[in-house]
C-alpha cells in the first residue's frame, strides 16, 4: 500500500463502539488473524460468542472500539468488566481482550486511538484499572510504549499424562532417536486413578446457584485478589458460553468445598486438559489438592495427554499445585498491569487466586 494510499485510507477510517450488527465483522476479523487450525484450537471466535462475551456480561457490557474502512472491520479493542476482591472490598477491573489490527491496516495508530477510546469510557463507569494477558506481538506495546507494570511472573504449570504423545508432538526428532523400545516403555507410564478420601464425594452440576453462592460468601473472605465467583458470573463464564466445558463439584460430608471447571483444548495437536477455574477457600489446601487431582482423573479419562493450570512462580499457590501433582514448569505467560493503580496489593504474587478463567483465551 502507497504512503499517499495510506494517508488517505486513515482520513477515511471511522471508529465507533461495538454493537450487535457487527459481530459477524468482528468473527472475521479475529479469526482471520488467530493461529487457529489443525494443531491449535483453544476457544470459540464465531459471532455467538462474542455476542455472548461483549453483551451478556453480568458485571456489564464490555467497552470496545473499532475501525471501519468502508464496511470492512480492521481493528478492535475491548476490555471486559470484571468484580474483583480486593483486600476485602469488591472492585471494578478490566481486562483487555481481541487487540487486533487487519496486516494491510497496520501501522497507523488505528490500535492506540481504539485503546484511548477504550480506556476513557472504562474510568468513566468506575473501571479504575485493568489487566492484561498479552500476546506475542501486544506484549512489547503494553509494556515498552505504554508503560504497563509486570510485577510477577505467572507461567502453565502441567503433568504428563502421555510422555510419549506429549513427546511425538513438541519433538518428534527425538521421538526417533529414544527408539521403539523406550518409546513403547513411556507409553506404560502409571497414572494413578483418584481414590478420594472418607467423606469426600463428586457431583457434576449443569448450573450454578444458591449452593454456589453460599460457597463463594464462605470463601471470599479469605481472598485478598480474587474474580468474584459466584453463581451468576459461573452461569455466564462457563455454562451459557457457547463454548464446552466440564463442571465438577466436590463435597466433604454433603456441604459443597469446592468447583472446578476444565476444558479440553489442542495445542500442537495435542488433546491437553486445561484446568480453568478452581473455586475453594485460599487456606484450604486439602481441597485445592483434592479438586486439582479430580481435574487430572477426569482430563486423563477423556483421552488427554496432559493437564495444565495457571500459577505465579514461586508463590504458595504455585507450591501447593505442586504438590497436587503439577510438577512441570511448562511454559511462561505474561501478566501485565494498567500503569499507577492506587491499591499495591494488585502488585503482590502471593495475594492473587489466578486461574485460566480470568483471562480469555480458554
Amino acid at each position: 500500500m502507497a504512503e499517499t494510499s495510506r494517508a488517505q485510507i486513515a482520513e477515511q477510517i471511522e471508529f465507533s463502539a461495538f454493537s450487535t450488527a457487527d459481530l459477524d465483522g468482528i468473527s472475521r476479523l479475529i479469526t482471520a488473524m488467530s493461529d487457529d487450525g489443525a494443531n491449535l484450537h483453544l476457544r470459540d471466535k464465531s459471532p455467538a460468542y462474542y455476542r455472548w462475551m461483549y453483551f451478556d456480561n453480568p458485571t456489564g457490557q464490555a467497552f470496545g472500539c473499532f475501525a471501519r474502512h468502508g464496511d470492512r472491520i480492521v481493528s478492535s479493542f475491548a476490555m471486559a468488566p470484571k468484580l474483583v476482591v480486593v483486600g476485602g472490598r469488591t472492585v471494578r477491573l478490566g481486562k483487555t481482550m481481541d487487540m487486533f489490527t487487519d496486516p494491510d491496516y497496520q501501522g497507523m495508530g488505528l490500535i492506540r486511538k481504539c485503546a484511548d477510546r477504550v480506556f476513557a469510557e472504562a474510568r468513566d463507569h468506575g473501571v479504575d484499572g485493568w489487566y492484561v494477558t498479552p500476546s506475542v506481538n501486544s506484549y512489547p506495546i503494553f509494556k515498552n510504549k505504554w508503560g504497563y507494570a509486570e510485577p510477577f511472573q505467572p507461567i502453565f504449570r502441567a503433568r504428563l499424562i502421555d510422555p510419549r504423545a506429549a513427546l511425538a508432538a513438541v519433538s518428534p526428532a527425538l521421538v526417533r532417536r529414544l527408539g521403539p523400545q523406550l518409546v513403547t516403555r513411556l507409553s506404560r507410564w502409571p497414572r494413578r486413578r483418584l481414590n478420594l478420601p472418607k467423606g469426600w464425594t463428586v457431583s457434576q452440576p449443569t448450573r450454578f446457584g444458591p449452593e454456589t453462592d453460599q460457597l463463594w460468601d464462605a470463601i471470599a473472605p479469605t481472598h485478598q485478589v480474587a474474580l468474584v465467583r459466584n453463581a451468576s458470573y459461573l452461569n455466564w463464564r462457563y455454562v451459557d458460553n457457547p463454548d464446552d466445558y466440564s463442571l465438577w463439584a466436590l463435597h466433604h460430608q454433603g456441604e459443597l468445598r469446592g468447583i472446578v471447571v476444565t476444558k479440553q483444548t489442542i495445542r500442537r495437536g495435542l488433546p491437553v486438559g486445561d484446568i480453568v477455574d478452581l473455586i475453594c477457600a485460599r487456606d484450604d489446601a486439602t481441597t485445592l489438592r483434592l479438586l486439582v487431582r479430580l481435574a487430572v482423573d477426569r482430563c486423563a479419562a477423556a483421552g488427554c495427554a496432559m493437564v495444565e493450570a495457571w500459577s505465579i512462580l514461586g508463590s504458595l499457590f504455585d507450591r501447593r499445585l505442586r504438590s497436587a501433582g503439577l510438577l512441570i514448569a511448562r511454559a511462561k505467560m505474561p501478566l501485565l498491569l494498567s500503569p499507577d493503580y492506587p491499591d499495591r496489593l494488585l502488585y503482590d504474587a502471593e495475594a492473587w487466586w489466578l486461574t485460566q478463567g480470568d483471562g480469555n483465551d480458554v
